[in-house]
């Protein structure tokens, strides 16, 4: 039986709530290690993953951003072309963010922020003393990465919600009707040339079915908003953004060539190490646990109890 159960938890002063599986029911002497999805995929890693992580010392802490699940969405005043790309909204999402560290009490904290995540991440960080290090898995900096979205009609449909609204409710229609029909089939063809990925969503078929219902159910302004901060440039990320942080870029072997030099190139702009996980792309970070600790070990100095 899985022991990955939610809770809501609800931040008072901010008059929010967000969606919360803590691994094994309660906050533990453990070392948090604190996830936050991706927009594809707001299910937690597999209880495989989380039973590998605990017995090394670290109990995952899995937050349902909000607008997913029963996480409270964000003003919808703030899902506007102009304040997205400003970096507005995310700033919003960070502020918010920051209340429930402080409400779940949580110290000395690892973090590890998935794909579309990483644009509220990396300023979370900033306002946030209590996190210890980050591992940003997949982040999108200033890259330019069209080419690497396979396949052809996903990256149409990406270029679709940026593109207009009437792109945005095209592509958000299409995608829920190739979901609908069969959630895993969806996922598997997007990864279909990311062999690790791949077995990763055969190993665990019960999450993307449940990620697709959440597919279903995520409001299309939500989709606009992860899209557009992912794939318009960030003027928040200047030069030496990342200076004084203690925090890692993680990229999968599977990932393409191009993608692995773009986000050097940027990640030595802003001033943030790289490391690459040997399996996976997009799922690099379920993929290579290992790696996972071993960067938590060395990097962060934390004394954890290898079992692996």
């Amino acid at each position: 039986m899985s022991k990955r159960h939610f809770q809501l938890v609800h931040v008072a002063e901010h008059g929010s709530a967000f969606d919360v599986m803590v691994f094994g029911g309660d906050v533990q002497d453990l070392q948090p290690l604190l996830i936050f999805h991706s927009i594809e995929f707001p299910v937690p890693p597999s209880d495989a993953f989380c039973d590998l992580l605990w017995d090394a010392g670290l109990q995952v802490i899995f937050v349902r951003r909000a607008g997913f699940g029963r996480s409270t969405p964000l003003p919808r005043a703030l899902i506007e072309k102009v304040t997205i790309t400003s970096g507005a909204t995310a700033m919003a999402e960070a502020v918010m963010l920051r209340k429930l560290i402080s409400t779940l009490d949580l110290k000395n904290i690892i973090v590890l922020a998935m794909g579309s995540s990483n644009p509220v991440i990396y300023r979370l960080v900033h306002i946030a003393p209590e996190i210890t290090y980050t591992i940003f898995a997949n982040p999108m900096f200033n890259q330019d990465i069209w080419q690497v979205f396979t396949p052809n009609w996903f990256r149409t449909m990406l270029k679709q919600i940026v593109s207009s609204k009437s792109g945005l409710t095209v592509a958000y229609q299409g995608m829920k009707l190739l979901i609908r029909k069969d959630p895993v089939a969806f996922y598997s063809h997007i990864y279909s040339k990311n062999a690790h990925d791949l077995k990763y969503i055969r190993t665990n078929e019960d999450d993307y079915r449940q990620a697709g219902e959440f597919a279903l159910r995520t409001d299309a302004a939500q989709l606009y908003y992860d899209t557009m901060m992912c794939l318009s440039d960030d003027p928040t990320l200047k030069d030496g953004f990342f200076d004084g942080i203690n925090g890692t870029a993680l990229i999968g072997a599977d990932s393409s060539l191009h993608w692995r030099n773009e986000m050097k190139r940027e990640a030595a702009r802003v001033g943030l190490p790289v490391i690459q996980a040997p399996k996976g792309d997009l799922f690099c970070a379920y993929c290579s646990p290992n790696t996972l600790l071993d960067l938590i070990q060395k990097q962060a100095n934390v004394a954890l109890l290898r079992v692996i």
